[in-house]
């Protein structure tokens, strides 16, 4: 049963300002968008948050607006969390638009933010008729039976600080391919619902944090809201509906550092078996999008970790994908990997960011250790890591045929 093979099929991702790419617009109008955002929240829970000043963050101007959900009732839609409604959202729209199969066995696998209990307690202190419908959603999966799909799935969440999404993926690749299920939504989201006058976890230093990573003065990343959803299918389940197949799940792995700054050691370790796990030769070409949290301490590690995998791996070269994507939680390590697969979805060329003055550090950076072109390569594996010392790796095999290649790759 471990032979089965894991695809990719779909997947949808947000956050605020992808489109227009007014980061730096929503920044700046942080404390109004904050302000609206309160407003909601009075009229939804007939609740006063009180006196809670906007943090540093990227922040959606309204949930509700962004993420309608027509299909779901007004008093049920009412006491949605702002990620559980962006993340019905997501997996709706996957689930809408894919064939899921009624006799195949189903998972949902949500990855979701440790703060979304504490919401849910002291938001739903709520009295009479509308007690009702609160109740309901109480459950931590509760929402989730909201979702339409024809049929009830196995539903479970996970709760890992950054690594969430990939976690939450990571249990679902698993299961697939031990057979359990053959089908698998994965994924979830990373907002604010309920106001709080600090950040509860600190993604950065200082006022300013739009400079990127591995660049010097980098001083961390926003908070931002947003999430990606995920369809992954049994390769041969895949064919038979006549999806396409944006990619392979080769191989994720996982592992711990030991502590919550980057272990060089540890992730060059974890990342290596990862490749051996999937039988990846050392002649192969394979990029390695690395997370880039965007401080000296962890940047420097992360890069001296890509030079010690260069030794047994020639042809690995680094990049970083996830320019202009401010700290989603949970979500922020697979965002590059999804602006990946979307460029070969709209047959469009994606580059990796030039780092144009790295830190003191890492100092010079060569065309031997980082490439600005992913869509050169069939294999990407990608590096996330939590505040509370996790790490993991995945590594996709790109499908040749959906894939869009400036120049190709070596097989």
């Amino acid at each position: 049963m471990n032979e089965r093979r894991v695809v990719i099929v779909d997947f949808i991702y947000d956050y605020p300002g992808r489109e227009s790419g007014s980061t730096e617009e929503l920044m700046g109008r942080k404390n109004a968008i904050w302000q609206s955002r309160v407003r909601e929240l009075e009229r939804t829970y007939n609740q006063e948050p009180g006196e809670a000043a906007s943090f540093d963050g990227v922040f959606y101007p309204s949930v509700e607006e962004h993420f309608k959900l027509e299909h779901i009732s007004g008093p049920d839609s009412r006491f949605l969390l702002s990620s559980e409604r962006i993340t019905l959202s997501l997996l709706q729209t996957l689930a809408d638009r894919n064939v899921l199969g009624p006799k195949s066995n189903l998972l949902v696998s949500i990855g979701t933010a440790q703060t979304d209990s504490l919401s849910k307690f002291a938001l739903m202190r709520v009295e009479g008729e509308a007690f009702g419908h609160a109740v309901k959603l109480i459950d931590p999966l509760g929402y989730l039976k909201l979702l339409q799909l024809g049929r009830p799935p196995a539903v479970e969440l996970i709760s890992e600080a950054s690594t969430s999404g990939i976690s939450s993926m990571y249990s679902a690749y698993a299961k697939i391919r031990k057979g359990e299920f053959d089908i698998a939504l994965t994924g979830g989201s990373s907002a604010v619902t309920f106001p709080v006058p600090y950040e509860l976890s600190q993604f950065g230093i200082g006022a300013e944090r739009y400079t990127e990573p591995f660049e010097d003065g980098a001083s961390g990343r926003y908070f931002s809201e947003g999430g990606a959803a995920f369809l992954l299918k049994e390769r041969e389940l895949a064919l038979s509906d006549g999806d396409t197949i944006l990619a392979e799940i080769k191989d994720i792995s996982a592992g711990t550092m030991g502590n919550p700054v980057v272990n060089r050691t540890a992730v060059k370790k974890l990342v290596s078996r990862s490749l051996e796990n999937a039988g990846v030769d050392p002649e192969a070409d394979v990029f390695l999008e690395l997370y880039g949290r965007g401080n000296e301490i962890d940047d420097t590690a992360e890069f001296s970790c890509l030079k010690t995998l260069q030794k047994t791996y020639r042809n690995l070269k680094g990049g970083f994908l996830k320019e202009g994507v401010h700290y989603i939680v949970g979500y922020y390590g697979l965002i590059g990997a999804c602006r990946l697969l979307d460029s070969q979805r709209m047959q469009t060329l994606l580059q990796s960011r030039e780092v144009a003055s790295p830190n003191a550090f890492i100092g010079r950076i060569s065309g031997e250790q980082w490439s600005i072109s992913p869509g050169d390569y069939r294999l990407y594996s990608a590096v996330s890591y939590s505040m509370h010392g996790n790490c993991y790796n995945l590594l996709l095999q790109l499908d040749a045929e959906s894939r869009y290649s400036r120049g190709g790759a070596r097989e």
